[in-house]
């Protein structure tokens, strides 16, 4: 029956594969979101203020370097501050701070035995566990002293630890820029965004190359913002007084809020089009199940005159609109075997898919449905 009236449904069908395959995408792009943001790595850089100078073009390296000093006697007195639960100086290990192309610009090959890894190098001192709070699965943080046996404390990630091959990390070597280093802990991960990947990657101690940090990260006490702010102002204009350099100071909800908005933006601009897509599809469908419904009327009239139950009638409205929609859906699934690779969160995604076009095209379905199964053969025979 649903093979002779194929000219009726195949507009329906057509507009059902568009629907498909556009909120397949748009549905295993929220779910490879969502398993992102549950991934582990994260670090909890709520209630915390990143602080640094801000140079004019005409400083120089070497005055800039004396003003990190007296960032760094700065950053010791504002410890003691009421306001302040610990300062940090970190590079490349806040979350939110640059964008991932700029995240990874800090990447090295680094030598586990004969094997070489790509990893993310990131610095702290001793304080970084207290201020971003990364959580650990072994081991514990750096200290910023190197260990008995003249190595430098490391902490990895799990990502590493599982490229590497190893169950147990600590007290596993591996060479960074040529250092002998020693793992002392594992992070469960080192992610930059809430959707980002934790990377493959490695703390390094800040001695570890004299590097001059250039930022503090500040944890304050929740509701106390403004009070190290003015802290931090007063003590950065009465030890550097020079005009051409400046206080720089920005708040991790600024950095989430640009951080979050960049991501979930590109999730909103698929959303967007497939929600009115849907919308137009529902209508439509609806439209052209309404109107081979009226054109069965004489059908349907006779059916009921013959004995059949109104709900007969709707299962075959209904189950026409499925059938359909089933035979739509079929090649995006198809599709779907060529462009994923079919993890947990790929059949999620298209089962999620499967179901709601299904349910799509019985609702869809329904009312026309209904409405057949309420008419009056007599009314409808002569209105035929």
């Amino acid at each position: 029956m649903l093979w002779k009236q194929r000219r009726r449904h195949f507009g329906i069908f057509i507009e059902q594969l568009l629907v498909a395959v556009v909120l397949m995408l748009a549905t295993v792009s929220v779910a490879e979101m969502v398993e992102k943001y549950a991934t582990p790595g994260l670090l909890d850089a709520d209630n915390t203020i990143s602080i640094a100078a801000m140079y004019a073009k005409d400083v120089s390296e070497e005055e800039k370097a004396k003003v990190q000093e007296i960032l760094e006697v700065i950053a010791a007195k504002l410890r003691k501050l009421p306001c302040v639960e610990a300062i940090a100086a970190t590079e490349n290990l806040m979350p939110y701070g640059d964008n991932d192309e700029q995240y990874y610009r800090m990447s090295d090959s680094i030598h586990v035995d004969d094997r070489h890894f790509l990893a993310v190098r990131k610095y702290s001192d001793e304080f970084g566990a207290a201020v971003l709070k990364p959580k650990m699965e072994e081991g514990a943080w750096l200290e910023n002293r190197a260990l008995p046996d003249g190595s430098a404390p490391v902490v990895i990630t799990r990502q590493l630890a599982d490229k590497a091959g190893w169950t147990t990390a600590i007290g596993k070597k591996l060479t960074v820029k040529g250092r002998t280093c020693t793992v002392v802990g594992v992070a469960a991960g080192l992610k930059q965004m809430t959707f980002s990947p934790s990377p493959v990657a490695v703390v390094l101690p800040r001695y570890a190359e004299n590097r001059e940090f250039q930022f503090y990260v500040v944890r304050i006490k929740a509701g106390m913002q403004q009070e190290f702010i003015d802290a931090f102002s007063g003590e950065f204009q009465r030890l550097i007084p020079d005009e051409r350099i400046n206080p720089r100071m920005f708040t991790s909800q600024d950095m989430k809020a640009v951080g979050v908005f960049s991501s979930i933006f590109g999730v909103v601009l698929q959303s967007i089009p497939t929600a009115f897509l849907f919308l137009f599809a529902f209508i439509g469908t609806f439209g052209l199940s309404w109107m081979t419904s009226r054109r069965r009327l004489k059908e349907f009239a006779l059916r009921i005159a013959l004995g059949s139950a109104k709900g007969q009638l709707m299962y075959i409205v209904i189950g026409e609109s499925l059938l359909v929609t089933a035979i739509a859906v079929v090649p995006a699934l198809l599709l779907s075997f060529f462009i994923y690779e079919y993890t947990a969160v790929h059949v999620i995604g298209v089962g999620v898919t499967i179901l709601t076009m299904l349910l799509f095209s019985a609702i869809s379905a329904w009312y026309p449905a209904w409405k057949v199964s309420r008419v009056n053969p007599a009314e409808a025979l002569q209105y035929e």
